[in-house]
């Protein structure tokens, strides 16, 4: 972009672009270092002698060869210079004025790079990087680097994309700059959040309702990726201040939805690697979500980071899996249909006193044998939620726990269906298992007998993890390295933990921190504040504060279902021509209503229309249709809530949950449809539109 044709470049672009030449140039000028290729062939080998090798022992051994040298690689890379991405080589860049009189220019990078005056330093682990976190353009700073104190102004803070060795966005903090096909454009949005839709979503006020608008996306460059880029560039300073907090301890990272604690809890994982990856080590760390979507995404973003290896699973999953390592040939089949009391009750931190004491009651029993002799025991259970869980249960739900536990027993011991049950266990016996494993045969174990454990143990959505699963997994952890990541407000489960003080209390932690996100990055503020109000008394304070405003969360009422479809596809056909790159939901409260929808709406000619029947997600431009349960975790452009009627959502807690979960997967837009009796938990302000 050099010439004449840099001249009607946007002043911030033009200064942006001739540093991204200068760094381009120095990378391309800079040799490969000898020991990645050793590092490379050595990695080669072990992984073809892994395809190989059949006994489980051996494929432990080289797992353990290629963790040791993944790790020195990592050693080496955090200290050498010119080991860098020229594809997307930094995605900040700092000038600082120190007090002394000396000025530098910094870029902040996932890798470190010092050559031909260009220098890029790893968030990770670069002290400097703490003042493009923790500073704006403008402000002083006054830090500790290297034992020093340096003191200064901060003249430019900027944060940039570059994609495939290009710059296509620069935000100065005042304005922010895109590229698209026809040139360099102004964006009229901040999208200050890790999402960001095609367009700013920033609409007219007409007589004609428009989903969507702003500048038409047909010239964005970005990949349908784009969530996964430069995201390290968008934490705040509250949210950089709590990756470096004490290691080893429980740390609770709670806020509003969209308020970054997934972008918290994951860059803590990275931190505490790159700090120090002989304590952390990416395979003995592990990263547990409630849903298969959430754990398909956070399995993209781990790379991204820079942190390559650490699983990420769903909890059903990882408890199954022990489960069955720990018990043999055991039926991993879960039954469907479990009755409400029985899950409640099996959720319920009654379960941890209540096992306890059995395991103390039976010392060296079978865990397998005595699961059923306690679930089939009505006095058992009666006198232990009478005690731990006073008239939370009543004598029929006592008397349906009981008899579902009895006749799920039998139809494993026949090995066949009773009364129209089949052999198998509760989603919720696996963790329960577990835990009486531990309580009477001691620490849960690798294939080889050595003790499962992990480094560091990140769990997000936690509100809807039971308090037995935390209890099973705290004695997994080293050191208590825990970061939990969620807030009450979203639960969807039917556990009885109403508060992070309820967790606590259950946990037996030596030393614990919660800290609390105020801002929500990802919605508009029309969006937080409808998403606060559904919650009515389970609301706890004032809303979050939005980081940017938007269009009115609007109320479309209908007489039936039918001109409510026409009325959204033809909406839905219009954004697509406007915003091909736009990700949409459409959101019913249950399956059988994603159903309908899809149904309704596939009859149009819209693209990309994806009916998620169970967690399959494209993550791609295009409409999902599912649940609200389903998108736990995730974020949309556009979201279009369906049936938000009385009869979907009742005025109880769990519907207040379930709408303030749909409403706040929405970044620019939210749309509300009904054609059923008015629901009782949308505030009086809203927006209503008769349509039809």
């Amino acid at each position: 972009m050099a010439g004449s044709s840099e001249k009607r470049l946007p002043r911030a672009v033009a200064e942006e672009s001739r540093i991204l030449d200068r760094v381009r140039q120095a990378i391309a000028s800079s040799p490969r270092p000898s020991w990645l290729d050793h590092q490379d062939r050595d990695m080669l080998a072990l992984r073809d002698a892994l395809a190989e090798e059949k006994l489980v022992d051996d494929r432990a051994s080289i797992l353990e060869e290629m963790d040791r040298i993944a790790a020195l690689t990592e050693i080496r890379e955090r200290y050498a210079p010119d080991v860098v991405d020229p594809h997307s080589p930094y995605f900040g860049r700092l000038r600082l004025h120190y007090d002394d009189g000396r000025q530098s220019d910094v870029l902040i990078g996932s890798r470190s790079f010092f050559r031909d005056g260009v220098r890029i330093v790893d968030w990770r682990h670069a002290p400097i990087s703490g003042i493009f976190y923790r500073y704006r353009e403008g402000e002083r700073f006054d830090e500790e680097i290297a034992d020093r104190r340096v003191t200064g102004q901060v003249v430019r803070r900027r944060t940039v994309t570059i994609v495939g060795g290009r710059l296509v966005r620069v935000d100065t903090g005042r304005r922010v700059y895109q590229r698209t096909r026809e040139g360099w454009r102004e964006s009229t949005g901040r999208g200050t959040g890790l999402g960001g839709g095609a367009g700013s979503a920033s609409r007219p006020e007409n007589t004609s309702p428009w989903l969507g608008g702003g500048p038409a996306a047909e010239g964005q460059v970005l990949s349908a990726d784009r969530r996964l880029a430069a995201i390290s560039a968008l934490l705040d300073a509250e949210q950089f201040d709590l990756l470096t907090r004490e290691p080893e301890q429980l740390l609770v990272v709670t806020g509003g939805a969209g308020s970054g604690k997934t972008t918290v809890g994951l860059h803590r994982v990275a931190w505490l690697h790159y700090q120090d990856p002989r304590r952390f080590r990416t395979r003995r760390m592990l990263v547990l979500v409630f849903g298969r979507a959430l754990e398909r995404y956070i399995e993209r973003v781990l790379p991204a980071l820079g942190v390559e290896g650490v699983p990420v699973r769903t909890m059903g999953s990882w408890a199954l899996g022990q489960m069955h390592k720990h018990f043999g040939d055991i039926n991993r089949r879960l039954v469907e249909s479990t009755p409400a009391p029985v899950v409640r009750c099996k959720t319920h931190r009654a379960m941890i006193p209540m096992l306890e004491q059995a395991a103390a009651d039976n010392p060296g029993a079978d865990p397998l044998e005595l699961f059923d002799e306690l679930f089939t025991n009505r006095d058992w259970l009666r006198q232990g939620l009478e005690r731990h869980a006073p008239g939370e249960f009543s004598p029929d739900d006592i008397n349906t726990i009981h008899d579902w536990c009895t006749r799920l027993q039998f139809a494993r011991a026949d090995g066949e269906a009773r009364d129209e049950i089949p052999p198998g266990y509760d989603e919720e016996d696996p963790p329960i298992l577990l835990r009486l494993h531990q309580l009477l045969r001691g620490p849960l174990r690798y294939s080889r007998g050595r003790r499962l454990g992990y480094d560091h143990l990140m769990i997000d959505e936690a509100q809807d993890f039971s308090p037995l699963e935390l209890r099973v997994l705290l004695e997994l952890v080293r050191g208590q390295s825990l970061t939990l990541a969620g807030d009450p407000a979203q639960k969807l489960t039917p556990g009885d933990l109403g508060s992070w003080a309820d967790v606590l209390q259950v946990l037996p932690v030596d030393r614990h921190e919660v800290a609390s996100l105020k801002i929500s990055y990802r919605s508009t503020r029309p969006i937080t504040e409808l998403a606060h109000a559904v919650l009515g008394p389970l609301a706890e304070g004032p809303p979050p504060r939005a980081a940017r405003d938007g269009p009115p969360v609007e109320l479309f009422r209908f007489g039936a279902a039918g001109p409510a479809y026409t009325f959204l596809a033809d909406a839905l056909l219009e954004l697509q021509r406007r915003e091909p790159q736009a990700a949409v939901a459409v959101l019913a409260p249950d399956r059988a209503g994603a159903e309908q929808a899809w149904r309704a709406l596939r009859k149009s000619p819209l693209s990309g229309l994806n009916h998620v029947a169970d967690q399959d997600f494209s993550f791609a431009p295009g409409i999902e249709v599912s649940d609200v349960a389903q998108t736990k975790g995730l974020e949309f452009d556009y979201v279009v809530l369906v049936g938000v009627d009385r009869d979907n959502y009742p005025a109880t807690p769990s519907a207040r949950h379930l709408l303030h979960v749909g409403a706040t997967r929405a970044v620019h837009q939210l749309w509300l449809l009904s054609w059923g009796p008015p629901c009782s938990l949308l505030p009086d302000w809203l927006r209503v539109r008769i349509a039809g």
